[in-house]
């Protein structure tokens, strides 16, 4: 019987150590670094499953969105979650009810502030108190969640159908979004391409992207003084001057070559990367998916003429570029399909035999994050978690190539009220089946 007791009171001294531990490294984590001297981990690790949200407890600037299939970034309640690493290292978690995709239609400001997505949540009323999103106004929309203070707007956009986010400026102050009639099943058709005022809710539309099918990942880019805009409209790449709303043809690049991301333009503006696939187009499975090659070459932001030189190539089912670095660096995610994706005979991308986009959720088996450099040199840039299938940079991170900093693992705490009070539960059963023991030994 003293064997037993002793057995408890250590049980019961691990319980406590390992408690005060989680909360002492939550406490640590939050004082890594000025949030001045942020940089993106050089290792995002998976979510606990029940992560406090950004709304209950915000994580201040973040400096990477994940989302994906691991146990931390899925749920019951809620279909998806995104994984929001904070700039002093704490994790947080942004929910949703549907699978969702980080970087694209759920995007991260270029200072790391604000997320912003087309999905409807409850909005703060001026009481304090929420009332559902859809409340009052059926236009299509824009919410953005502030990551500093947790509290959600919302921006309407006049026009009919849905809206989803495309890429913010790089001052983070306006953001490109398209609106269109989305299927059940497969890419978007092309809408119309707005551009909206975070500061003002003014909105402007920029282009009518037709009726055809669009590739989102590769739609759109800024320029990074902001003012000019590269779309992709069918075969042709368009640039767009933001104040005179003017919009001239580029380039006609043909079905296998796009726009290489929302990070196209070279950091000078000078040039815009383009993206040209070779490889399997029609009757392909998921391993001819992935042995597709990818080659990225840039075209004079002026003229359209190809620029000399290029990057290394890459294979995979898809490429995205989310940016390039201060010396020319190129920020590039590589797409995997997944088992069940393909392309059928009439040279239509298929998951389970629902037409889809080559980035959807469903397409995609895991995501890297690799850096291009001029000379041909490959590097990756941030080890992602099992089971990731998108992720997102702070624009101004890339730009500076502030990666590979600090790598913190997620903390318990803090958690939800049914995790707190289920440790707390334990710890009382703990505590009365100590009593119990004692006096059973008197």
């Amino acid at each position: 019987m003293r064997f037993l007791r002793g057995l408890v009171t250590l049980a019961i001294t691990v319980c406590v150590a390992l408690l005060l531990v989680a909360i002492a490294g939550y406490g640590s984590s939050r004082s890594v670094a000025d949030q001045r001297d942020r940089k993106a981990p050089a290792k995002v690790f998976q979510p606990f499953g029940w992560q406090q949200t950004v709304e209950n407890s915000p994580p201040g600037p973040a400096t990477v969105l994940v989302s994906g299939d691991g146990w931390g970034m899925r749920g019951v309640t809620y279909r998806a979650k995104v994984a929001v690493v904070g700039g002093t290292g704490v994790y947080r978690t942004q929910r949703y009810r549907t699978d969702v995709e980080a970087g694209e239609d759920v995007l991260l400001s270029p200072d790391g502030t604000l997320i912003a997505d087309g999905f409807p949540r409850p909005v703060p009323r001026a009481s304090g108190s929420t009332a559902p999103a859809s409340t009052g106004n059926s236009d299509p929309a824009i919410w953005f969640t502030d990551l500093e203070s947790g509290k959600t707007s919302r921006m309407t956009v006049p026009a009919t159908g849905t809206a989803r986010p495309v890429a913010f400026s790089p001052n983070g102050r306006k953001i490109l979004v398209q609106v269109a009639s989305p299927p059940e099943h497969g890419p978007w058709n092309g809408g119309e391409l707005d551009l909206m005022d975070l500061a003002t809710g003014e909105v402007a539309r920029l282009a009518d992207l037709g009726t055809a099918p669009v590739h989102r990942a590769q739609l759109a880019a800024f320029s990074p003084d902001g003012r000019r805009v590269a779309v992709q409209i069918g075969d042709s790449i368009h640039v767009i001057d933001v104040q005179a709303r003017s919009s001239r043809l580029l380039a006609r690049v043909g079905p296998d070559r796009r726009i290489a991301g929302v990070g196209a333009w070279s950091s000078d503006g000078n040039r815009i990367a383009v993206a040209t696939m070779s490889g399997c187009s029609k009757r392909c499975t998921s391993d001819d998916l992935d042995d597709r090659t990818w080659q990225i070459d840039e075209l004079d932001a002026e003229t359209g003429a190809p620029s000399t030189g290029s990057f290394d190539r890459l294979t995979g089912s898809a490429v995205r570029v989310l940016g390039q670095t201060d010396d020319g660096e190129l920020v590039v995610v590589r797409y995997r399909a997944s088992g069940d994706a393909g392309i059928d005979g009439t040279g239509e991308f298929t998951v389970d035999g629902d037409e889809a986009d080559e980035t959807d959720y469903r397409a995609v088996h895991e995501a890297e994050l690799l850096g291009l450099s001029p000379s041909g040199k490959r590097r990756t840039l941030l080890t992602l978690p099992p089971g990731s299938r998108h992720v997102d940079v702070a624009g101004q991170l890339i730009v500076e190539d502030r990666f590979g900093g600090d790598s913190s693992r997620p903390m318990p705490w803090p958690a939800p009220f049914w995790v707190n009070l289920g440790a707390i539960v334990v710890l009382l059963i703990v505590a009365w089946g100590v009593f119990r023991i004692r006096r059973l030994t008197r």
